[in-house]
């Protein structure tokens, strides 16, 4: 990458906590900041903890962040007018900073880069997504058994104290919605009793790679909100047929659209609010994007989700969605859990 844009160097800053890109360069994990830099001849990581890191990190160079200020450091080694890629995905606040003490710098934000470069998983990376989702199915497995408290913050408190007894943590807030709550994509738990169904939508995490699965679980006996049940559960398996490697992720997303529509959910399916569905890794939402803009294609050893959903305002909605894997001829489920 740095050879194709002609880069002298790359940062990947993180601040508060370790950020995806830098953990996924470094082996890292640290509470920040932290700045791996990258030029053609040497990496370095310059933090607060250098001691640790040297034990810690993949990066053989380490430098305490107290000796040695970024700028001065981008002067030492000549770079203060180079061309340098960054993560931009970090606050701007760092990057005027630069701007100021070094005037002549040009930087490149690579965001996008830095997680196509993520996109394709290795085996290791892999093994932990399926871990993280057979952690996931099981914590569905004991909610069926044990019976499901009908109440959202009950239920979201439950499904969490259980994912701390695995010894595993929480990747992103987990959200339960019942009844009406259900229509709205992304709803925070009130103290709300529900009665019909459930939505459920939670990712556990596994040496830092996450998960991401939804079930709806159906209570009573209502026609209309089995119906779209149902056409979910069909819509997962045709779309299974149909992903292949180098499939165009438009192309799946228009499939999953079209085939809602023709079911009579036109203004109902997910569509009208999400995507199909978006890589997964060291953090919950990656590339390739499923989406009918997106241009991504899916490639082997692509981890992502496959989430289609049917809403309807103020009633309820229905979402199923699986973390897999795309294999040499096909996809590979990594949540296991059944949809019914």
């Amino acid at each position: 990458m740095m050879q194709d844009k002609r880069l002298d160097a790359i940062i990947i800053p993180s601040f508060d906590h370790s950020s995806p890109n830098l953990f996924y360069f470094t082996e890292y994990e640290d509470n920040g900041p932290n700045f791996l830099i990258v030029t053609k001849d040497y990496e370095v990581l310059i933090t607060m903890d250098s001691l640790r890191a040297k034990k810690k990190s993949d990066v053989k160079s380490c430098i305490s962040i107290y000796e040695c200020r970024i700028s001065d450091f981008l002067k030492r080694k000549g770079l203060d007018k180079g061309k340098i890629g960054i993560d931009g995905s970090i606050r701007y606040s760092f990057i005027n900073e630069l701007k100021k003490k070094m005037p002549e710098i040009m930087l490149e934000d690579l965001r996008e880069d830095l997680l196509r470069i993520r996109a394709i998983k290795d085996d290791r990376e892999i093994e932990n997504i399926r871990n993280a989702c057979l952690a996931s199915d099981r914590i569905l497995r004991e909610l069926q058994q044990d019976g499901l408290v009908k109440n959202d913050l009950y239920l979201k408190r439950d499904i969490n104290k259980r994912i701390v007894n695995l010894g595993k943590e929480w990747s992103f807030d987990t959200l339960v919605a019942g009844d009406e709550n259900s229509s709205y994509v992304h709803y925070f738990p009130g103290n709300s009793h529900f009665k019909k169904m459930v939505l459920i939508d939670f990712g556990i995490k596994e040496n830092q790679y996450t998960s991401d699965v939804t079930r709806t679980f159906i209570f009573e006996n209502d026609g209309k909100i089995r119906k779209a049940f149902e056409t979910l559960v069909d819509l997962h398996h045709r779309l299974e047929d149909l992903l292949q490697p180098e499939a165009r992720a438009a192309d799946i997303a228009l499939f999953a659209r079209k085939t809602l529509e023709a079911a009579g959910y036109t203004n109902t399916n997910f569509s009208n609010i999400h995507t199909l569905g978006h890589g997964v890794g060291l953090h919950e939402h990656e590339f390739p994007l499923l989406a009918e803009r997106s241009t991504d294609i899916i490639e082997k050893n692509m981890t992502f989700t496959l989430e289609p959903a049917i809403y309807f305002p103020g009633e309820f909605g229905i979402r199923l969605e699986d973390t897999v894997v795309m294999k040499g001829t096909g996809i590979r489920r990594l949540s296991r859990f059944p949809f019914e």
